[in-house]
This record gives C-alpha cells, sequence and structure tokens, in this order.
C-alpha cells in the first residue's frame, strides 16, 4: 500500500510540473516565438495562394515569404522541390485572404528577388504548384510566346534549339535587365500559331538547362512582362 501511495504522489507531482499543450502554446505567444521556425506542410488556401516561378535556385521559403509580404500577410510560404530535395525554381505563397493575392499577381509580377525576374499567378493546381494546363492556348492571339523560368546560361541559340520541337521558330529572345544581364526568360515568335499553341500546351514543364520551363502567351506585344527597362539578345 505504502508503495501504491508513493506512486500515486509521483505521479501528482509528475502532473503539477508538466505543463500542458495550451500552456505551452501560450508561454509560447508571450515570449515572442520565432515565426520562421520549422514551418508546417503547406496547405494551400484556394483563392489566397499564389504560384511563383522563375525564382533562383539559392531562394529559400524566407527570402520568399520576406519578399511576398509586401503586399498583405503571408501565412506560409513553401520553395517546392524536385524528389532529390533541389529547389524547382518555383514556389507557393498563401495569403490571410483572396484580395491579397490579387494584389501580389498584379504588383509583383516582374519583381526581382536574388536577380531574377519573378512572376506570379493564382495556385491552379491546389498546393501542387503544377504548370500543366494552365498556358491558355485558346485564347492566343499571336505567333510570339514567353517563357519563363529559364537557366541564366541559356542562350537564344539553347532556347530556339528547344522550342522548335513544337513548330518552325522564326526568332528567339533572351530578354535582359537593364544592366544587360540575363532575366530568366525570353520571347520566341513561331511561324504559326498552332506552333505557338503546341508549344504552349507541350513544352510548359519540360527541362531546358536543369529548370523546368513555362510557356505562355506573349500579353505585353514583345516586352515579356519582366518588369520593365531591360532589352533582348536577338537572333533570327
Amino acid at each position: 500500500m505504502d508503495k501504491l501511495d508513493k506512486s500515486l504522489d509521483e505521479l501528482a507531482s509528475m502532473s503539477r510540473k508538466a505543463p500542458s499543450r495550451a500552456q505551452r502554446g501560450r508561454a509560447s505567444r508571450r515570449h515572442g516565438a520565432n515565426p520562421y521556425s520549422k514551418p508546417k506542410p503547406f496547405v494551400s488556401g484556394g483563392v489566397s495562394t499564389v504560384y511563383v516561378g522563375n525564382l533562383d535556385w539559392k531562394v529559400t521559403w524566407k527570402d520568399l515569404k520576406d519578399h511576398m509580404k509586401s503586399v498583405g500577410e503571408v501565412e506560409h510560404a513553401d520553395v517546392l522541390t524536385y524528389n532529390d530535395g533541389k529547389s524547382s525554381g518555383g514556389g507557393l505563397v498563401r495569403y490571410a485572404n483572396a484580395k491579397q493575392a490579387q494584389r501580389a499577381i498584379n504588383e509583383l509580377t516582374g519583381t526581382y528577388l536574388n536577380g531574377r525576374s519573378i512572376f506570379v499567378r493564382e495556385d491552379r493546381e491546389h498546393g501542387k504548384g503544377g504548370h500543366k494546363g494552365g498556358a491558355g492556348a485558346g485564347e492566343l492571339s499571336g505567333t510570339t510566346v514567353f517563357v519563363g523560368n529559364l537557366s541564366w546560361q541559356t542562350s537564344w541559340q539553347d532556347l530556339k534549339d528547344h522550342m522548335k520541337s513544337a513548330g518552325e521558330v522564326e526568332k528567339a529572345d533572351i530578354l535582359t535587365r537593364s544592366d544587360g544581364k540575363h532575366s530568366g526568360a525570353g520571347l520566341v515568335t513561331f511561324k504559326t500559331k498552332e506552333a505557338a499553341k503546341k508549344a504552349m500546351k507541350e513544352l510548359t514543364d519540360s527541362s531546358l538547362n536543369g529548370r523546368l520551363i513555362f510557356v505562355r502567351e506573349d500579353r505585353e506585344g514583345g516586352k515579356g512582362g519582366g518588369g520593365g527597362g531591360g532589352g533582348c539578345a536577338t537572333r533570327p
């Protein structure tokens, strides 16, 4: 009986000493827990989540979060990776509401993060961050497409050679920043609309110089939407 009483006393003492989960949570908030420590797995917020592409391989989720919070409250940020753990050049950012996500799309596309001109669009894959099916091939009005997420080592010739699998390429441009450096994007003009549509459908998510590229219609009439102030390294 004495042993039983002693065990019960010890258990009671341990119960008094061990803080509950709620108590630990309150203590963490009181002491200002680091918001950047050990992010939880990403859960898409639907319309409040955006996909960010053309990221430099060295960009971390914290870099991404810090850049994207200029337009609203970022609840979570993830850099998407390949199976080997390396950055895929894309990421997901979830905002507090859809209005902030739309601001990110409108205001942060074409801004620079670690030297690359990023693009921001809605998360069409609900947290998976894929590109497939999102090129809008049915809305193509011309024969020029914008190609993003290019490696800085990609030349106009590399781009032309890669894109000609979809059809005859009349011209390939590498977009450059105002300082003449590679922006990570390019423009490709095909001979026909059919070839341009095929490129958007079949070459998005294809690999060029180690990066998964995306292909969409050229909405800026040859300017490429890279944030302004740049130029082109052009060859026919």
